[in-house]
């Protein structure tokens, strides 16, 4: 009889033979890649959907994606498995699908190939190998699973509502269904997620003949106004300085979307890289949220102060090395010095403008901070030809360029919309 009280610990598949070893851990290295390649899809959109509520959508999933990815790696290891295994595709053909979707046109086809086929089709193989394996035996794996499970259900939840957000012509929707039933047929060619389905029709190369790049180039909604940079009020000049403050941190969506250009297009890299990144792009979306909710809640509307540009345009401009280094010792590296730095951002939160949420909120951008220059010290010393000691004159010429970026327009004071209280 199935245990139906607390004994064997409350695991209800005690004593069913489940999955031998070898099957559990081929079944969950497909798992973590395919939530691997997840995370870098979805951040690849970052950059090319112009509305603002995705793109901060779609830093969050990534960033969940990469630690699934992490978690089914730590378990593959722990399964007599080699680490080497974790280094490739499981398969070509699952190589193949995701290569192809990276190559779906527009906002609403992308989220529509996502949100009904990729997600849902993950899920299906989570729920299947939890009917199968022996929950005793495999425990780690259940445990993994059911957090994993929220996640995945917590994303399609909130991907739909994006989905429903987006009212799409007739040719995006036709778009939609080309790509779904394309892509459908490549899933189906791997043996679904997980490999264990009739395999179909191999399928060759489409869109994925040549590799996906991601489109260069500044893509906004029209939800927030927009200036090319900002005049800095001194901090005596409080309710200024606090605008300014708030404006910039709204800003770091330019950061965010140039930490993406660098996870997609940075090849050949070891996994911890590309989860470094991956964290460091949501922090960056946050931050630019945190911008927003301090100015939501001061004025009543989001778009009472605008972000500012030139950051986004030298992201754009700048190879992912050299804009990296520029953002983890220039920009990052710089904040951690007091004065000014970023305790003094937190300083004059709490002393000066007395702004509660901005206190809270740029405390732990300080504590974030600290996080990133640890992160990008100890990536760039092994990505950079000589390491750290090698990189000093490369990032302060990436600087250089940075600022004349910076000047090509002059700077703006913040002020605050008309009509905003």
């Amino acid at each position: 009889m199935e245990n139906t009280t607390y004994r064997y610990a409350g695991l209800r598949r005690a004593k069913a033979p489940g999955l031998s070893v070898a099957n559990a851990a081929e079944r969950l290295r497909r798992f973590a890649y395919v939530e691997q390649r997840l995370m870098r899809l979805l951040a690849s959109r970052i950059v090319s959907i112009p509305t603002r509520d995705i793109k901060v959508l779609l830093a969050r999933l990534q960033y969940e994606d990469a630690l699934h990815a992490e978690a089914w790696r730590g378990r593959v290891a722990e399964m007599r498995t080699n680490k080497s295994k974790l280094a490739g595709a499981p398969d070509p053909a699952l190589e193949i699908l995701f290569d192809e979707a990276e190559h779906v046109p527009g906002s609403y086809p992308f989220l529509a190939v996502v949100t009904q086929l990729l997600k849902p089709a993950l899920v299906a193989a989570y729920r299947a190998y939890g009917a199968e394996t022996n929950d005793l035996a495999d425990y780690p794996s259940i445990r993994l699973l059911r957090q994993l499970l929220a996640d995945e259900e917590e994303h399609s939840r909130l991907l739909t509502l994006a989905l429903q957000d987006i009212r799409p012509s007739e040719q995006e929707l036709q778009q939609a269904r080309a790509w779904k039933e394309k892509l459908t047929a490549f899933l189906a060619a791997a043996g679904g997620i997980d490999g264990t389905a009739p395999r179909g029709e191999p399928r060759p190369r489409e869109a994925s003949v040549q590799p996906y790049k991601l489109p260069r180039g500044l893509t906004r909604d029209e939800s927030l106004p927009r200036v090319w940079d900002f005049v800095k009020p001194p901090l005596e000049e409080v309710p200024a300085h606090l605008d300014y403050m708030m404006a910039i941190r709204l800003s770091e969506i330019n950061v965010a979307e140039g930490l993406a250009i660098v996870l997609c297009e940075t090849p050949a890299m070891p996994w911890s890289f590309y989860l470094d990144i991956s964290r460091h792009c949501w922090d960056e979306m946050r931050h630019s949220l945190f911008g927003e909710a301090a100015i939501e809640q001061t004025y009543g509307d989001r778009a009472a102060l605008p972000l500012r540009d030139y950051e986004g345009v030298y992201a754009n401009e700048a190879s992912p090395l050299e804009q990296y280094a520029v953002l983890g010792l220039e920009i990052e590296g710089q904040n951690m010095k007091y004065p000014p730095g970023k305790r003094q951002e937190w300083e004059f939160a709490r002393d000066m403008a007395r702004h509660p949420l901005m206190t809270t909120l740029q405390d732990f951008d300080w504590a974030d901070e600290v996080l990133h220059v640890n992160i990008a010290r100890r990536q760039l010393d092994s990505w950079f030809d000589g390491g750290l000691k090698a990189i000093s004159s490369f990032s302060k010429g990436g600087k250089e360029r940075r600022t004349e970026v910076k000047q090509r327009n002059a700077p703006t004071r913040v002020q605050p919309a008309p009509g905003s209280r």
